[in-house]
């Protein structure tokens, strides 16, 4: 599952490969918005496209495309141990798994053996807030919603609006305009030199609810979409940094949710709040390090602190870290044509992120 293996490639009437300069105009945020609706008429996102490994890899792949676009680049190699992808493919249920991932957690995959990472990926410790979701409707204005709000969104379909077995693709775009949804599609091959190696490609709105209606074992029902996204910290800063001077600074934390996800789901425990400061700095109301508890899905916390200048800080940077411990359990997955299978395991992942200013 969320594989497919091709001996030929096709590219069908359906199935629109698209270049940079046709979504100019979108990627420059010219489109208007609809007549009652908040939403734009288009919107695209810009990610980095990576090409999956082989007809096995669209999991992997699709998530290295997110990793890319939220923070550092994974080796997909590395995302494919993680993600526990065999000759299945990859789970949905490994999807979300997979960007949890941190500094606490080993692989249980071994696709690679030579690449499985032990502690996390080192390009980023901590997991991010990732959240799946599947339905017998099809939620294309609450995907657009998502879009709009630049996440992309993993999305696990027919390879055609038809059929051709189950493919993972990365949503990144839509125009309401001409009823078209866009892709990030790691496959590539074939439609590189026509989509000016994006990787993007596009379907009609019909096209994709019967192409997107699709279910892989396991899942109880079709439409599965899944995001990935770290949490947002924003920092303010009040006061002149002046010698002698005092100034409060201020980190509003947001660990996302965004509908359609389930907010009950991944409550992160133990959450922590860290403050680093320059040499220059000094705290004199608040602590380096503070304990929140329990941070749900979907929730904000704002923590200040009163800092004290003891010398020129200018061009110095003040970085915050929050991070809390979600919880999760993946089922078996089965390698197929064969008795090989992952066993079922539970894990805890330390998810969060660092945003650092420059003073």
């Amino acid at each position: 599952m969320g594989g497919v293996i091709i001996t030929k490639f096709t590219i069908v009437a359906m199935v629109v490969v698209v270049s940079l300069a046709t979504l100019a105009p979108m990627i420059a945020g010219t489109s208007q918005a609809i007549r009652g609706s908040s939403l734009p008429v288009s919107h695209i996102i810009e990610v980095p496209w990576h090409q999956q490994f082989n007809g096995l890899f669209c999991g992997a792949a699709s998530l290295e495309i997110v990793f890319d676009y939220w923070g550092p680049d994974i080796d997909q190699k590395e995302i494919a141990d993680v993600a526990r992808t065999s000759s299945s493919g990859t789970w949905t249920y490994d999807i979300v798994r997979s960007g949890h991932f941190s500094y606490l957690s080993a692989a249980q995959g071994y696709f690679f053996p030579n690449e499985v990472p032990l502690a996390g990926f080192a390009e980023r410790p901590l997991g991010y807030a990732a959240f799946g979701y599947s339905s017998d409707s099809f939620w294309l204005e609450e995907l657009k919603a998502l879009i709009a709000a630049d996440i992309p969104v993993i999305v696990l379909m027919n390879y055609y609006p038809t059929g051709g077995g189950g493919h993972y693709r990365v949503v990144i775009g839509y125009d309401d305009a001409k009823g078209l949804i866009y892709f990030s599609d790691p496959w590539g091959r074939d439609t590189n030199h026509l989509t000016d190696w994006t990787g993007i490609i596009s379907w009609t709105y019909e096209d994709f609810q019967s192409g997107w209606n699709y279910a892989e074992y396991g899942l109880e029902h079709p439409y599965f979409g899944a995001a990935i996204m770290p949490w947002t910290i924003k920092i303010d800063v009040k006061g002149r940094l002046n010698v002698g001077s005092t100034a409060v600074v201020s980190a509003t934390v947001s660990y996302p949710c965004p509908k359609p996800f389930d907010r009950s789901q991944f409550p992160a425990k133990m959450t922590e709040i860290s403050i680093q400061l320059p040499d220059g700095l000094r705290l004199v109301k608040g602590a380096s390090e503070t304990a929140i508890g329990t941070l749900g899905a979907g929730n904000t916390v704002v923590l200040s602190w009163t800092v004290a200048i003891d010398k020129p800080v200018s061009g110095e940077q003040l970085e915050v870290t929050a991070s809390g411990i979600v919880s999760g359990w993946v089922p078996e997955a089965w390698w197929a044509g064969s008795n090989v299978f992952y066993p079922p395991y539970s894990y805890s992942d330390a998810i969060g992120n660092s945003v650092a200013i420059t003073l």
